[in-house]
Order: structure tokens, then C-alpha cells, then sequence
């Protein structure tokens, strides 16, 4: 018999171990991922992983990839943003390997099942929306820490990460979530009329039957 792993969302409880694709619905994604602050909140002005993930899409060259590079974040709705340096604190405070190893594993389980319910084939190991994942952290780090651009990055990349820290400037911040969701959902709906995803049904049986 399979685990049961409640977990809760606002439309009730969900099963996180038996997630269907009513679970992945646009709305619910969208929702979620615009109030998950990147940095744990700590940068200077909020900034949503729906944001983020935004400007990953943008920054991603490859439009056959650009379904993926909306979603590559996907699963922070289930699991949470694991910062870098968090990941590397909880590794050094147990079995590294052992740790690395679950929360990839996680990590991969959900992107498969998000994968299936939006019909856009996960590509973890894409090298251009990680290096655009990349560029996009270091236009963060410029806009919100003032951190300088690495130095060894190429010229393309500082162009790149100086357009991302730009795309910032002109997107809005303070507690709009609902900005954030509605341009995620937007984009997706967007991305959806050119073949490259498709939206969960939003009335799609869900993993609800563990209310009660």
C-alpha cells in the first residue's frame, strides 16, 4: 500500500505522494509559485519564484524550450524553494550523498508527473534553460543584493544577465502577487497557443479524497 502524504492547498487537501493532474491545474501552480519569495524573502523588495521563472522563460533562446524553462520551477509548489546554501547547510548536517540523492530524486518524481499532467516534457538537464536559469540569478543578485557581475562571465552572459536585472526594473514588486500569478498563467496560456504546453483541465479529478 502506497504512503499518503497530506498536503494542503486552498481548494483543501491534496495527497503529495499521489498528486493527479487536477492538482497541477494552471491557477493552482500559479498561485503558489507568486507567493514562494525567492532568496527565503530576503532580498530587498519581494520577488516571486512565478517571477522568476518569468525571466527565465525570456532569457531561455530556444523557443521549443521555452515551455519547460515557464515550468523548470514547477515543483517549488509542492516543495518549497531550497536555497543553494540551505541545501548545502542540510547536506553538511547528515549523509551529503544520501540527501543530494532524495531531494533530486523529489525533485524528479515531481517534475515527471508536472511534465505529464501539462504535456511538455521535462528537461532538467537542458544546458540552455540552466544557463538561463543562471543569468537570471545573477541579474537577481545585480538588482536586488548589488552584487557585481562574476568576472567570468562571457560577454554574451553579462549582456544577458545586464538584460535580465533590466526586465526587473520594469516588472512590479511589493506584495502584488496577483500580478505575478496572472503573468505566469498568462504566459503559459500564451505558450499553450503555440503547441509548446498544455493546461491541466481546471476541473480535472484531483487528489482531494483525503478530505475526511
Amino acid at each position: 500500500m502506497g504512503m499518503q502524504i497530506p498536503f494542503h492547498t486552498s481548494r483543501g487537501p491534496v495527497d503529495l505522494a499521489m498528486l493527479c493532474p487536477g492538482d497541477f491545474a494552471g491557477s493552482m501552480i500559479a498561485e503558489a509559485l507568486s507567493k514562494i519569495n525567492r532568496f527565503t524573502g530576503h532580498s530587498r523588495l519581494p520577488w516571486s519564484v512565478a517571477a522568476h521563472s518569468l525571466l527565465v522563460e525570456a532569457l531561455c533562446p530556444t523557443k521549443a524550450l521555452k515551455g519547460w524553462a515557464l515550468l523548470h520551477d514547477a515543483h517549488e509548489a509542492f516543495l518549497g524553494d531550497i536555497t543553494t546554501p540551505a541545501l548545502e547547510l542540510i547536506c553538511a548536517s547528515g549523509n551529503p550523498v544520501a540527501v543530494q540523492n532524495a531531494i533530486n530524486n523529489a525533485k524528479g518524481r515531481m517534475d515527471r508527473a508536472i511534465g505529464a499532467a501539462w504535456s511538455c516534457a521535462p528537461q532538467p538537464m537542458s544546458l540552455e534553460i540552466r544557463r538561463a536559469d543562471w543569468i537570471a540569478l545573477q541579474a537577481e543578485r545585480l538588482y536586488f543584493f548589488k552584487e557585481p557581475l562574476p568576472a567570468e562571465l562571457t560577454e554574451d552572459e553579462r549582456r544577458d544577465a545586464l538584460h535580465g536585472a533590466a526586465l526587473i526594473l520594469r516588472l512590479p514588486h511589493g506584495s502584488d502577487w496577483l500580478w505575478a500569478a496572472r503573468s505566469w498563467l498568462n504566459r503559459a496560456q500564451e505558450l499553450q497557443i503555440d503547441g509548446l504546453l498544455t493546461l491541466p483541465s481546471e476541473t480535472a479529478p484531483s487528489s482531494t479524497s483525503l478530505v475526511g
